[in-house]
This record gives C-alpha cells, sequence and structure tokens, in this order.
C-alpha cells in the first residue's frame, strides 16, 4: 500500500474552548496521517457525533460544562471502545483528575500548560501526534476499565492464551485475590523487594494489582510508572486510598521497608543503594525517560540478587529489558504481563524476547502470584 493510500487515523477533538479546539485540529493537521474529522465542544456533544461517526481516536479535555471529560469517559465506555487521550493541566487538581480518567480507560495524556495563551504548537506537538498515533494502534479488547477478568495464560507462550473475559464496573473494584486479615503481632521482615515497571496503561494496571497486596506482605514494592512531577503524587495518593498496603511517592532517603509500596516521583530516576536507602537524581534520561524501570532494576539486581522480583506491565518502549537481564543474572526472578491485557505489549515483548522471564501472565494474576512469590 502506497503513501498515499495508507488509511488516516480519524480523531475527533472534544474540548469547550474553540481557540483550544483550533490549537489541537491544526497540530494534528499537520501530520500527513492524521485527519479530525469531528470537533465537539463538551462531552454531550461528542456523545451526539458518536451517534453519526466513529473515529479511530479521541482527545479529550477533563474541565467542561454540561459533562465534563469523566463523565463522558464513563457515558461512552458503556457503548463504545475508542482509544482516548487526555489533554491534562498541569497542576494538582489536574493531576487528580488525570489519574481518576485513566482508570476510567483513557489510554494515556499530554500535559498542557495551564494558561490558554502561552499554548504554542511546539509545546505539545509532537508527544500529542505520537500519542495519538500509538492510541490509533490499541487493539479494542485492550479497552478496558479496571477489575478485568481473564483466564490465566500459558507462562512463557503468551500466542496460546486465551482472549480475556469482560470487565466488571470499575465502581466495584471487585478483590480478584481474596485479602488476608494482617495479624497485629507480626514482625516484618524484607524478604523480597519487588520491582514494577510499566508505562502506558500502567496507572490502570497499577489498580489491578496494588490495591490487593496486604498490608503485612514481607517484602518493599518499588514502582516505575513512566509520568511527569505532580502526576505521580496524585497517582500514589489514589493507590493509597484505594489500597491496604502504603503507598507513598518516593522520597530521597527513605528506606525500603515491607509492607510499604513506593512509587518513582516523576523525573527523578530512582535506585536502591546500601542500607535498603532510596536515592533519587536526575541523571540523563535512560531510553528517553526518567524515570527508568533499568536503573531501578539494575540497583535492586546488584544489591538484593535472589530476593529480588522483577514485574514489567503493559508500556511503549523497551525500558525494562535490560534490567530484567540483571535481576534474572542475579538469582532473582522476573514476571511479565501477557500480551492479552496489554494496552501497549511494547515493554512485556521486549523483556520476554530477552528469555529472562520465568512467568508470564494475565493482569488479574499478577496480585496474587506476587504474594505466593513472597511469602511462599
Amino acid at each position: 500500500m502506497s503513501a498515499k493510500e495508507k488509511k488516516m487515523i480519524r480523531v475527533m477533538v472534544v474540548e469547550d474552548s474553540a481557540y483550544m479546539r483550533y490549537v489541537i485540529s491544526e497540530i494534528l493537521a499537520e501530520d500527513p496521517e492524521i485527519e479530525v474529522v469531528e470537533k465537539a465542544r463538551d462531552g454531550i456533544d461528542a456523545l451526539e457525533r458518536l451517534e453519526k461517526d466513529m473515529p479511530d481516536v479521541i482527545t479529550l479535555d477533563i474541565q467542561m460544562p454540561r459533562m465534563d471529560g469523566l463523565t463522558f469517559l464513563a457515558e461512552m465506555g458503556k457503548k463504545y471502545r475508542i482509544p482516548t487521550i487526555m489533554l491534562s493541566s498541569l497542576t494538582v487538581e489536574g493531576a487528580v483528575d488525570t489519574i481518576k480518567a485513566l482508570e476510567l480507560g483513557a489510554v494515556d495524556f499530554v500535559p498542557k500548560p495551564s494558561g490558554v495563551l502561552s499554548l504554542t504548537l511546539d509545546d505539545i506537538k509532537v508527544d500529542l501526534t505520537n500519542k495519538v498515533k500509538m492510541a490509533a494502534a490499541i487493539k479494542p479488547m485492550a479497552l478496558k476499565g479496571t477489575a478485568m477478568h481473564a483466564p490465566e495464560a500459558a507462562e512463557e507462550t503468551p500466542a496460546e492464551a486465551e482472549k480475556p473475559e469482560e470487565e466488571s464496573e470499575i465502581a466495584k473494584h471487585t478483590p480478584l485475590v481474596s485479602r488476608r486479615v494482617p495479624l497485629p503481632d507480626k514482625v516484618l521482615t524484607l524478604k523480597k523487594v519487588v520491582v514494577i515497571g510499566c508505562s502506558t496503561g500502567g496507572p490502570r494496571a497499577l489498580t489491578e494489582i496494588i490495591p490487593l497486596l496486604p498490608r503485612d506482605l514481607s517484602a518493599g514494592v518499588i514502582v516505575v510508572q513512566h509520568m511527569p512531577q505532580k502526576f505521580t503524587a496524585s497517582l500514589a495518593e489514589r493507590l493509597d486510598a484505594v489500597s491496604e498496603i502504603r503507598v507513598v511517592e518516593a522520597k530521597n532517603g527513605d528506606k525500603v521497608t515491607p509492607g510499604v509500596v513506593y512509587i518513582a516521583p516523576g523525573d527523578f530516576h530512582m535506585l536502591v543503594g546500601r542500607a535498603d536507602t532510596i536515592y533519587l537524581n536526575q541523571d540523563p534520561h535512560w531510553h528517553g525517560v526518567r524515570p527508568s524501570v533499568d536503573i531501578l532494576m539494575k540497583s535492586v539486581a546488584k544489591l538484593y540478587g535472589k530476593k529480588s522480583l522483577g514485574i514489567v506491565l503493559t508500556g511503549m518502549g523497551v525500558d525494562g529489558k535490560e534490567g530484567v537481564i540483571e535481576i534474572k543474572n542475579s538469582g532473582g526472578s522476573v514476571f511479565a504481563e501477557h500480551e492479552s491485557t496489554c494496552v501497549v505489549y511494547g515493554m512485556p515483548r521486549a523483556a520476554i524476547e530477552t528469555g529472562c522471564v520465568d512467568r508470564v501472565l494475565v493482569l488479574h494474576k499478577i496480585a496474587d502470584e506476587l504474594i505466593q512469590h513472597v511469602e511462599g
């Protein structure tokens, strides 16, 4: 198929500001592979337009009159599975709403300056067009809300797994692992250190894992989610609110402690050093990202060896590929998310291709397997 015959990516822009609708449409129209086919001023307008025409991708503002972006996502999800990219303001409120949107099924977001007049094409042009193209390639089955149920995949043979079943409603947050009653007199010891790495689709995947971990887990859990500053703090707060186990955004000098989940802060690499101490730095980006899964995994592998467990979840790129090799070579273990439950299969695929992954698991099995691995 020639370049001229290549199917265009059809986009609906949903934004209450006429100026912003113009700016976003102009950004997308400059790319020869993208066509803006609809522009909606709010969620109600967008739902009406969806009855007439189905785009491949939606870009969505959160704060809108009549029907905001979060309500629109919930309503749209009842009938359609359309990859949606959020346009999120760089504010604390914007970050909180963005995390909620990702839980509701948005596949990714693009931060935008808080002042409309400060927005120029160059501010978000590359990021937005790349994420729209990524979203257009996502299979409809990957566009699910939280609490997704699926049969367990055959280990190390992801192509043979059955298709996931339908998900339950996000509001139910149905536990998929029986929650244990913590033992009040249990003295926690650091049996394992678990590193979880994820990118696109990660916040939703983490909501399938972290809330199911018991507060007396005999492991410290350290998470790298590719996100900007402010957004990782909101992610940690959201996970902490719905989880038994304690969840915090990591700070320089924190000690890895059993029964605690640490989220790497946006724009900082995170490592673990002597005396279980967490260190943050702003060394150059690795594979185009900061924080990096590889950098964290390598430090954990070096320090904890066979006590380390690496888990690679959904995400674009290859971050984590080198880290899982280090963990495996040090005597540790590695899990990867199965393709059937990934929003984007890039990071798990790269990890699996190293030959260092011990178990390939559908998303809803990972919390259970993590607990068994640590406590068993």
